[in-house]
């Protein structure tokens, strides 16, 4: 089968090129997926940074497809919960087996959920991660109606999800996001709306119950600040602030550890329950044919963005 493969002598987007390896059989517990779309995130964003042939030989030389971790695509074998032809969206292990930038994919069954009849795979494909991560995190925030919910990072590929669940949970939504994006932020939810490039966190005023930074940048010294007496700070990169997730086991004031390795049915099922109710929007900035899989590469590293970049086969 084709597949998006590293080349690790080379830099940036040139390192990408389209392959052949073995159509995967899927084991015990697995099916296999025909992929429709992928969308692009940090996890590929990392790649293309990475210029260094020693650090991208170490990161590859386990698995044959290393790029894909949100999926859409078409079933193409019977499995104990779903079957030849059933439309589907998942994301793979973050760590574990192969990933989906790929024509075909084996995956757990219990990563998959079924679409529903009007969604497309262009669409499908920009939720699954980005979704279940901002749901994770509102899960354990656990805002309320009325309670101030601040969105650091809100134009980026969780971020436009964390900004929508919140809203739909009755919060009054702040985000920080690109520079362009506070329009499409405000329809997506947020109330107030602030560019990073002319807004830093350390500028606002007042009190928030939940702060969610998807920038990795903030720490919980500087950000119990600004929240309520019992609020919580939803760190997505706990690991770069241990000090700070020590501090919070003494204060009324919460550090939830948040991380999502793979997609769950469980999960997937939600969203997609909320993507039919209206509460959530697919969103995409832009898709790129597979023949185009560079541009859409450069556009990850090197453009704003809101929402998520998509490769369709």
């Amino acid at each position: 089968m084709e597949a998006m493969l590293i080349d690790a002598t080379k830099k940036g987007a040139e390192k990408f090129h389209l392959g052949t390896v073995p159509t995967p059989r899927p084991a015990e517990g697995e099916v296999l997926v025909e992929v429709k779309a992928v969308a692009l995130s940090a996890w590929e964003k990392g790649f293309t940074q990475d210029d260094d042939p020693r650090s991208l030989t170490r990161r590859t030389r386990r698995r044959a497809v290393n790029l894909g971790l949100e999926f859409s695509g078409v079933v193409r074998s019977d499995g104990r919960r779903f079957t030849h032809g059933q439309h589907v969206m998942g994301g793979p292990h973050l760590t574990k087996g192969e990933k989906a930038l790929a024509q075909y994919v084996a995956i757990r069954e219990e990563y998959l959920a079924e679409l529903p009849d009007n969604l497309g795979f262009l669409e499908a494909a920009a939720l699954p991660i980005g979704a279940e991560t901002a749901l994770t995190g509102l899960d354990k925030a656990t805002p309320r109606p009325g309670d101030s919910v601040l969105v650091v990072g809100a134009s980026g590929g969780v971020g436009v999800y964390a900004v929508q669940i919140a809203a739909a949970l009755g919060a009054d939504v702040t985000a920080i996001g690109g520079r362009n994006s506070g329009p499409r932020l405000k329809e997506l939810g947020a109330r107030t709306v602030h560019s990073y490039r002319d807004t830093s966190f350390e500028d606002l005023t007042g009190t928030y119950d939940a702060v969610f930074d998807l920038s990795g940048r903030l720490r919980f010294g500087e950000v119990r600040k600004k929240l309520s007496r019992c609020g919580t700070f939803v760190n997505v990169n706990p690991h770069k602030d241990l000090a700070g997730t020590a501090a919070s086991l003494f204060s009324k004031r919460k550090v939830p550890f948040v991380y999502v390795p793979h997609s769950s049915t469980a999960a997937q099922t939600r969203i997609l329950d909320m993507v039919v109710r209206g509460e959530i929007t697919p969103v995409v900035e832009a898709v790129h044919d597979i023949g185009r899989f560079r541009t859409a590469f450069t556009d990850l590293t090197h453009n704003e963005r809101l929402g998520k970049i998509v490769i369709s086969y």
